[in-house]
């Protein structure tokens, strides 16, 4: 027995020291007839991941590996590093959690019905399963870097905002295949939430429907993208200094959660060197540039959904009538999906998704008032969402990181066609620039859209919000296909609009109609591209419609710069005069209406209130006649024109605010000029008032009201230029409305990703800020180190190269491997 145990637990010893005798006896045991013996030990197994993370200024990661796998796991460790809390929240969110792990609301009740149900099993291992073997082994990589942070960390370690916390866990493949998912339905279904939770057949007689109460406002501005957006330029030779092209790129996007952009440089040597920044999760840059191309996005105004009116069968709400290809009448059900979810202390919710042919159903009362209930008329809505069919977001911008030119971009994109729901303008080296909606759009024809919504009430009522509806009675208002597209149901490149050249283009948020107004594109493309899907009265071109004051603004500053009316010296564009162009901070509403103000005010200062008073406006109009009509930190008057422009309200009152109309064939220039009325001139009345109660000077600097909080460094403020889109600004800052102090803070979206790149002959030229700072972590030292270089407008140089790598680095290189 006793030698029993000592075999069982000292064997493994008693081999390794018979083999340390063996080989030290070799040399005396063998003679000329005997072959030595040769013990082999095996090297160590290669590590499954592995990569160099080198930091430079600012805590810009740059990852080195040789394979893809490798790459992401550097990725995921830094990304980890810098904001683990944003990321981890997300990924509850995505996986049907956030009502057992952060608070059981009926929102994330909701929210939570409807991520478990859109992301089941199959539907993350589809994607997964659709993506290129490099995209696959990054995405791997990304999730084992994130965790091996975790795990040498400890949870009670991490940044303290979710240090210690339960749902803070390592991660894996399927929980990003889970936020990607969601991400691509920021267009769409994600919009439409509690509308499809809350989606139910007639009641038997007894019981309630859901309460209106129970329902967030309906937003469609987020999928109008009327608030906030983003800007891009793309220069070609014929307008820089240096004859090579030249991109601008200001993405406004918030400054928390998800959607959160991070700075990083990937490379894997002789396959990808690529710069630039990506939101949370990304395993490859969405913004940024190579040795050969530079590319921003704007969010697109397509649509990526369309709703479908449902004929319900008289004595059925769960079955409706469908005309088929054959001309032959269906009765199709309508299925119940129930979906269960945890809740805290063990409880448990029951919810449903009831699903059609088309896609969810919908509450659609809940989208619109005037819309019947599921079962009113014998009437129904179901939704279908381009971007939830497509899986090849990742696959786009991986490629996308390797063009070679603004035409192999070009070709890429309309190969790959996986951009959810935004435009691209790029440039090249060599001096071409691009604009391009290649992304995810239903295949609605305009002869279709105006078939299938005909003089049908309900429908009108939608397409007039700017909701694509159409009729879900007859397969003739299918979604068509087109023989380039790599989706069924959505168009292909041929059919999507692009305009390549080497003057330039731009977008700030408005439609592909003017990219660049000498070479407007007058083709006729699907209405579901345009931000109003009914073309305007009057004019010859579909897309023909009012631009946003910030394309407006974008599109002037380019033009003053080429007729050299702005001041810069010559007219072409450098870097230097970009950076200082796209921070002018320009108001463009008071270029075009302050001198009427003005006007109005000298013969008449006594301004009208809304609650019936009188106020003398003589002061206010001195200093706002002082302002420099820009929103810099320095400038005087701004915040009291701000809440005069948001009280006229000059995009969602185009017809009766502006005194010369739109001109299709003047679209840069008009609308304009101010109509003075009661209307009006109560709004200046009552901007003047707002701050008078609060205290505040009229002739404040901007900057002393408009700032972030560094909550980690004694709540010092950074002030910040910039302002609101709807006045014109090309910068784009938002801010909560003024509170008790009559201060716009904290910043909640606009800067975030802003880059500036041409190129010289050692290489790419780029210079960038991100305006929230690289770490979420409010005990990070970058937390707001960029923000104050923001707030300066002091640009960064972004080392690309080994050298400039090297000579940029802070610490000694991380070596990562397992």
């Amino acid at each position: 027995m006793q030698f029993q145990k000592i075999r069982k637990y000292r064997l493994p010893m008693l081999i390794a020291a018979t083999l340390t005798s063996t080989l030290g006896l070799t040399g005396c045991l063998n003679d000329d007839n005997d072959p030595p013996i040769n013990i082999v030990v095996p090297p160590p197994p290669a590590p499954v991941f592995a990569a160099e993370i080198t930091r430079t200024q600012f805590g810009i990661p740059h990852i080195t590996a040789q394979d893809y796998k490798g790459l992401g796991y550097g990725l995921g460790y830094a990304f980890a590093s810098d904001n683990i809390c944003s990321f981890a929240q997300e990924i509850v969110v995505a996986n049907g959690t956030s009502a057992l792990n952060l608070e059981a609301s009926v929102g994330n009740i909701n929210r939570d019905v409807f991520y478990t149900w859109y992301n089941e099993p199959s539907r993350r291992q589809a994607l997964l399963g659709m993506q290129e073997p490099q995209v696959r082994d990054a995405i791997i990589g990304y999730a084992a870097g994130y965790s091996r942070y975790l795990r040498d960390t400890g949870v009670d370690n991490i940044d303290p905002a979710c240090a210690g916390e339960t749902w803070v866990t390592e991660i894996d493949e399927m929980d990003l295949a889970a936020v990607y998912n969601k991400g691509n339905l920021r267009g769409g279904l994600s919009n439409f939430v509690a509308p499809i939770v809350l989606a139910a057949p007639p009641a038997p007689s007894g019981n309630s429907a859901p309460s209106k109460r129970d329902v967030p406002a309906f937003d469609m501005t987020r999928i109008n993208v009327l608030e906030g957006g983003s800007n891009a330029y793309a220069l070609g030779s014929d307008v820089t200094e240096n004859g090579s092209g030249m991109l601008y790129g200001n993405p406004h996007e918030p400054w928390l959660g998800v959607q959160r952009f991070y700075e990083f440089h990937l490379t894997i040597p002789g396959e990808i060197d690529v710069m630039g920044a990506a939101q949370q999760g990304q395993p490859f840059v969405n913004i940024g540039f190579n040795k050969d191309v530079a590319w921003s996005h704007t969010v697109s105004t397509a649509k990526r959904f369309t709703l479908y009116q449902l004929q319900l069968m008289p004595d059925n709400p769960l079955q409706y009538q469908y005309l088929n290809e054959a001309g032959e009448t269906e009765q199709r059900d309508i299925s119940k999906v129930e979906v269960s979810i945890d809740l805290p202390g063990g409880a448990a919710h029951t919810g449903a998704v009831y699903l059609s042919h088309f896609g969810p159903m919908l509450a659609a009362n809940f989208v619109n008032g005037a819309l019947p209930a599921w079962g009113t008329f014998n009437l129904a809505f179901a939704i279908r969402d381009a971007s939830s069919e497509n899986p090849r977001a990742i696959n786009q911008w991986h490629s996308m990181n390797k063009a070679t030119s603004s035409q192999d971009l070009l070709d890429r994109m309309k190969t790959t066609l996986g951009l959810p729901f935004v435009n691209t303008i790029a440039v090249d080296k060599d001096g071409n620039a691009l604009y391009t909606d290649l992304s995810t759009v239903p295949h609605v024809t305009s002869a279709k859209f105006a078939s299938c919504v005909g003089a049908n009430p309900a429908l009108q009522a939608l397409v007039a919000v700017g909701i694509p509806a159409l009729d879900g009675s007859t397969a003739a208002c299918e979604w068509g296909s087109d023989a380039d597209s790599p989706q069924a149901g959505i168009f292909g490149g041929g059919n999507l609009p692009f305009l390549l050249n080497t003057s330039y283009s731009s977008n700030s948020n408005d439609s592909y109609w003017m990219s660049n107004p000498d070479s407007t594109l007058d083709q006729e493309f699907s209405p579901l591209l345009r931000r109003n899907l009914i073309a305007r009265p009057g004019v010859s071109v579909a897309a023909a419609s009012p631009r946003l004051l910030r394309t407006r603004m974008g599109v002037i500053q380019v033009q003053e710069r080429l007729s050299g009316e702005d001041g810069l010296g010559g007219n072409k564009f450098s870097l230097r005069k970009l950076q200082e162009i796209g921070f002018s901070n320009r108001n463009y509403a008071a270029e075009l209406v302050l001198d009427d103000v003005l006007a109005d005010c000298s013969a008449n200062s006594l301004m009208p209130l809304s609650d019936g008073g009188t106020v003398d406006a003589t002061q206010a109009c001195d200093i706002l006649a002082r302002w420099d009509r820009a929103n810099n930190v320095g400038s005087r008057g701004a915040h009291v024109f701000r809440e005069f422009s948001r009280s006229v309200d000059f995009e969602g009152n185009i017809e009766t605010a502006f005194s010369v109309p739109f001109n299709e064939a003047d679209p840069v220039n008009t609308p304009r000029g101010l109509i003075v009325n009661n209307r009006t001139r109560t709004a200046l009345g009552d901007a003047i008032v707002y701050f008078v109660t609060r205290n505040v000077a009229l002739d404040e600097q901007l900057g002393n009201l408009q700032f972030d909080i560094d909550v980690g460094n004694n709540n010092e403020r950074i002030p910040m230029h910039g302002g609101r889109g709807q006045e014109g600004i090309f910068n784009v800052l938002a801010t909560p409305r003024a509170n008790a102090q009559g201060e716009y803070t904290p910043v909640t979206a606009g800067p975030t990703y802003m880059q500036t790149v041409t190129w010289d002959a050692n290489g790419p030229v780029a210079e960038a800020l991100l305006g929230f700072s690289q770490s979420a972590d409010l005990t990070s030292p970058f937390n707001r180190d960029q923000t104050r270089r923001y707030s300066e407008k002091n640009w960064i140089a972004l080392p690309f190269s080994t050298a400039e790598i090297a000579a940029d680095a802070i610490g000694d290189p991380i070596q990562l491997s397992e």
